[in-house]
This record gives structure tokens, sequence and C-alpha cells, in this order.
């Protein structure tokens, strides 16, 4: 095999392209040899030895050496360099670690944003493109009601349900993900511009699909996975029985996640497939409370979680009130409040130059550790 002459400090995207790229591996067969290497790179030097650890077969190893990835892996390489994209491999911290547990993950992924969000808890909604009146109120509602409370909205940049619910997240503190079916250089649909330019600025936009990908029907399924990946669980919010919203909520039950469904009337063909997924064991949602009540344990389980922080200032490590196991991020947030004085949610992200949903995201955490207690308003109160 050639030495690949691309940069050094790219050498693990590199590596990621050439088993991505390799015909024969697919994601899973990639999942192993990551699970049992540790990087792409390391799995690349490693070629001789994957039908002997039986991680894949020899002819994919043959494919492998024969190169056959390398005219698909340098045009995606050179394409993402052309276009200055952003990237996260599998072996990357940053990578999302809910994603990384399923079956089958990306080996990298494309994205422009609020890469907070690949960490924060987060709920998958998805439903119809030709959507009811009430299915765009009963989504929009739960959406800024999740995102009011620090819970990221994951959709599929679809038009319909998918933009109702961006729409409606941004509209609150606790930001939304869009998952492409095309390249991260292409706005598919076109008339979703306006969402695109928001979710730039406010929320994140992410896709396996290299740049210059078109929108290829069986993309679209193939992107499900990760819209269901990356949460806690999917509500689909409206769906007839033929519904691709249906293969999103398949994906989350095989990845042990929480499948939420509003019902409609059995006249309504566009509710035809929430009511059958209800039948099926699906939480019958009517309201954001009906999510929170299965995601509480959850919530509590990401709250004491290890986060990555940032490094603590010398005030911070002066002025820390004494609470237990509370982050250097938390810390910092309640130095900006004072007992039994209200705040906006507003007022502590311009002092403290974060973003909104790291603020959210922060509070949310504190208010389920019984730290703060959220006010109408978006206000909140630092008890202790």
């Amino acid at each position: 095999m050639s030495e690949a002459k691309h940069p050094s400090s790219g050498k693990d995207f590199w590596a990621s392209l050439m088993l991505a790229h390799t015909p024969g591996l697919g994601p899973t067969g990639c999942k192993r040899l990551l699970e049992y290497y540790g990087t792409a790179e390391h799995a690349a030097h490693s070629v001789d030895d994957w039908p002997s650890r039986a991680i894949a077969e020899r002819n994919v190893a043959d494919n492998f050496r024969q190169e056959k990835w390398r005219e698909g892996a340098e045009n995606e390489w050179e394409l993402a360099l052309k276009g200055n994209m952003a990237v996260i491999t599998y072996s990357d911290p940053r990578y999302p670690d809910r994603l990384r547990h399923i079956s089958d993950p990306p080996l990298y992924l494309y994205y422009t944003g609020n890469a907070e969000l690949f960490h924060a808890p987060c709920i998958a909604v998805v439903g119809s493109r030709n959507y009811s009146a009430q299915g765009a109120e009963i989504t929009g509602e739960i959406c800024r009601k999740l995102s009011s409370r620090g819970i990221g909205v994951v959709s599929g940049f679809a038009w319909g349900i998918d933009r109702v619910a961006h729409k409606s997240a941004l509209a609150e503190k606790g930001g939304t993900a869009a998952v492409l079916g095309t390249g991260l250089d292409l706005i598919y649909p076109s008339r979703n511009e306006d969402l695109w330019q928001s979710m730039r600025s406010n929320g994140l936009i992410l896709t396996e699909f290299g740049p210059g990908t078109r929108p290829e029907a069986h993309h679209f399924p193939r992107r499900n996975r990760i819209i269901s990946g990356l949460c806690l669980g999917v509500l689909v919010a409206e769906a007839a029985k033929s519904s691709g919203s249906l293969i999103t909520a398949q994906y989350a039950l095989e990845q042990n996640r929480e499948v939420f469904a509003v019902p409609g009337s059995p006249k309504q063909h566009s509710f035809a497939g929430c009511n059958d997924l209800i039948k099926r064991g699906a939480v019958l949602t009517r309201s954001v409370e009906d999510i929170f009540r299965e995601i509480e344990p959850m919530l509590e389980e990401w709250v004491s979680a290890p986060k990555q922080t940032e490094p603590e200032s010398e005030s911070s490590r002066e002025a820390a009130p004494e609470i237990p196991d509370l982050s250097d991020q938390e810390q910092e947030l309640i130095q900006a409040m004072s007992p039994g004085n209200p705040v906006h949610i507003d007022s502590l992200t311009r002092n403290l130059d974060w973003s909104s949903s790291r603020t959210s995201q922060t509070l949310l955490g504190l208010e389920l550790k019984g730290v703060v207690s959220r006010q109408d308003g978006m206000h909140y109160t630092l008890l202790r």
C-alpha cells in the first residue's frame, strides 16, 4: 500500500476515509475495527491481521491492500479540504458518546454550528412532510417546552414536521440539531434556506455524507439511525402508516431508545402510524410532561456523568461556593447567581459569555441536583 500524501494533522480522518471507501467493510465492520484497534489509523496499519483476528473477511482485507478505496477517499478528501469542512472522527473525544454505542455508527461526521449540542441531552422529533394543523400545533408546543428546559431537539431538516420542530426549538434556549441525508454543501430542500442560516448561528447541522452528495432516496433511511442514535428517545409527532418516520422509530427500538407517539383520531390517516406505534408499546404523548416522566432517570445519569469542562479560573477557585458534586462549569454558573434573587437565563448567558444551549443545559443539571429552581418566565433562583 503506497503512502497517502496528506497533512499529518488529518491522519485519522484520512485513515477513516480509507476504511469508509473500502468495498465490503461498511459501518458495522468499521466499528469492529475501531473497537479492536482504537483508531482508524492503527486499524489501517494492521490490515494484515484483520482475517486472523476474525475482524474482517480476507477478501475485504484484500480490497483494502489493493487500495480499492483510493479514488473515492481522495475525491472526498479534496472536496472536504476545498470546502474547509469541520469533521469529528469516531476516535475523537468530542464524538457523541450515545452515537458511538449504536451497532453501525458513522466513522466521521461533518458539521457546522454549535458542537456543544453533540453532548446535550436530546429528543428526536420526526413526522410527516404533509402535516395537519393539529400535528404542527402539538409539535411546536412540545419542542418549545423541551428546548426551554435545556433539552435539544434533533430532526431531519425535511419540509413539514421536521421544520416545525427545528423552528420551535430555536425559539428557546435548548438548541436544535439537523441530521442531513446529503452533503453539508447542499441546502435540501432549498426552501429551508432561512432555517439553515438560523441553525448555522444557533443550532447544529451534521451529516455522515461527504461533500457533493446529492439527495438520493436511500440516503434518508440510513440518515435516520443517526437521528435516533444521538437521542434519549424519539417522538413521532404525526405519521401515516407508510411514513419514513416509522423507520426512525424502528431504529430507536433497536438502539434501546424510548419511543413516544402523539395519538390521533382513527379517522385521521396522517396519525395512523402513530396510533399503531402506541398499540405496540410506544409512550402515548399528549404533552411534554409525558416525555419528561420517561426520560428523567436518563437525565439524572447525564447529570452525574463526567463532563468536559474548560480550565477553572483563579477567581472561580477563590469564590466558588462549597457545594459537593458540581462540575467546574456548574460552579461558575452559580457564582453568577445569589440565593433568593431570581435571574433570567438571558442575563446569565450574557454575564457568563456562554452560548444559550450551554447555559440551559447547565441550568438543567443544577435543577435536577436541587441547586436551582426554575420559575415562570425563564427565571432561575439559587436555592443553596
